[in-house]
């Protein structure tokens, strides 16, 4: 977990020399979070802790190859070596409400809204509103879709769409979906029968997860990730990480399954802390930057059927801040396909290091040397990066980097 997290040389961690690198408390406290959910003692939630556990890890890990090797390797985390990557994702929870209900949280919505509804537009399906606004800053995001609280054969035209274009459609769990491998199968069937869409991602209904259980029903079910864990009631990290990573099985052997942690929910915004819209986008900000703290990935939760909303408009206010922020915006898909990607072991012989296998698009290669040592890249580009480091960007398959 700690390798692929850093993006270290895939063994680093269990070399003699490094046999001591993993303290027995940090063990546990992973150990104790990733079986229960719970809070380790002392820790706090606001902050993803065991990121910055891993991360102050790092320093220790560096000191001991270089100076035993004379250089230090890792992977950046995200494309282009961005300090930041952002998944951007949204539950349908319900794509129409009665006129009634409508009428009665009419001081949510625009009087020019009002009059929509009057005349028979949704306002509860804003599909079509929420993907226009993503692609004209060039974003796209996954929705994850109920099977059995609203008719799907209304969306599926949005829905062939806005796939055919890159948007994602996962399952947004039903009721009971979480703790029944034989209810998480019915589920999948009937949104793959009703959208022809094969969910790779989901999310439960009202965030519910049993740990380990629930992890152990989605990798039954055969998805590639879940984007459950996160608080509902306040903010914070749920299990102190901010990086995609695999859950345990019961013998401790890690699922295929990638978790994707959520960071934030917008009803909890406005439902449960009760935040004006100019607290709420500050708040949004806050937890982006502490996620950008650790080089990590802000799980951003939407619903599609708020943006019509008071509160739930300021998302395209959000969206504004990712495009001028130029940090990497992606699907839940897309982000654990590069997170399997960039796992790709390097090839170490002596102080030559090579992909053995073709490289993810972007991935860029941190290194550190020691005094008089000089590294040299093939099939790829190298740069100072103004910090004692330098970065290799890989060009392919040829890539190669010496240092001697």
């Amino acid at each position: 977990m700690v390798e692929q997290s850093l993006g270290l040389l895939e063994g680093s961690l269990r070399d003699a020399s490094a046999s001591d690198a993993l303290p027995s408390a940090f063990v546990d406290r992973v150990a104790s979070v990733l079986r229960t959910g719970a809070t380790p003692a002392g820790a706090g939630a606001d902050a993803p802790y065991l990121e910055e556990d891993i991360l102050g890890l790092l320093a220790g890990i560096r000191d001991t190859a270089l100076a035993n090797d004379g250089f230090f390797v890792r992977k950046a985390r995200w494309p282009n070596a961005s300090p930041l990557a952002v998944c951007l994702t949204h539950d349908v929870d319900n794509i129409s409400r009665p006129l009634g209900h409508v009428w009665k949280l009419r001081d949510r919505f625009s009087s020019i809204d009002m009059l929509g509804a009057f005349f028979g537009r949704s306002l509860h399906n804003n599909l079509r509103l929420v993907a226009s606004a993503e692609e004209g800053r060039g974003f796209r995001s996954s929705f994850y879709f109920m099977s059995s609280e609203y008719p799907l054969d209304q969306v599926r035209k949005v829905t062939d769409l806005i796939t055919r274009d890159g948007w994602e459609i996962g399952l947004h769990g039903d009721f009971g979906t979480h703790d029944s491998l034989e209810r998480m199968d019915e589920a999948v069937a009937k949104l793959t029968a009703a959208l022809g869409v094969k969910p790779a991602g989901v999310r439960e209904h009202y965030l519910r997860f049993d740990f380990p259980k629930t992890w152990e029903i989605m990798e039954d079910a055969g998805f590639e990730y879940d984007t459950t864990v996160g608080f509902a009631d306040r903010l914070g990290f749920r299990v102190g990480l901010a990086t995609p990573f695999h859950p345990p099985a019961a013998d401790w052997r890690p699922l295929p399954l990638l978790e994707l942690p959520l960071t934030l929910m917008e009803t909890t915004l406005w439902g449960y802390l009760k935040r004006t819209e100019e607290q709420g986008l500050e708040d949004t900000l806050a937890m982006m930057k502490a996620v950008e703290k650790v080089e990590g990935l802000f799980t951003l939760l939407w619903h599609q059927e708020s943006v019509r909303m008071r509160g739930g408009r300021v998302y395209w206010k959000v969206l504004d801040a990712l495009k001028r922020k130029g940090c990497y915006v992606a699907t839940g898909a897309q982000i654990a396909r590069w997170w399997r990607a960039r796992s790709l072991p390097l090839v170490r012989k002596g102080n030559l290091i090579s992909s053995g296998e073709v490289p993810p698009a972007g991935l860029v290669l941190k290194i550190r040397v020691a005094d008089g040592v000089v590294p040299k890249v093939s099939g790829g580009s190298l740069e100072p990066s103004g910090d004692g480091e330098y970065l290799a960007r890989v060009g392919g398959q040829g890539f190669t980097l010496e240092v001697a």
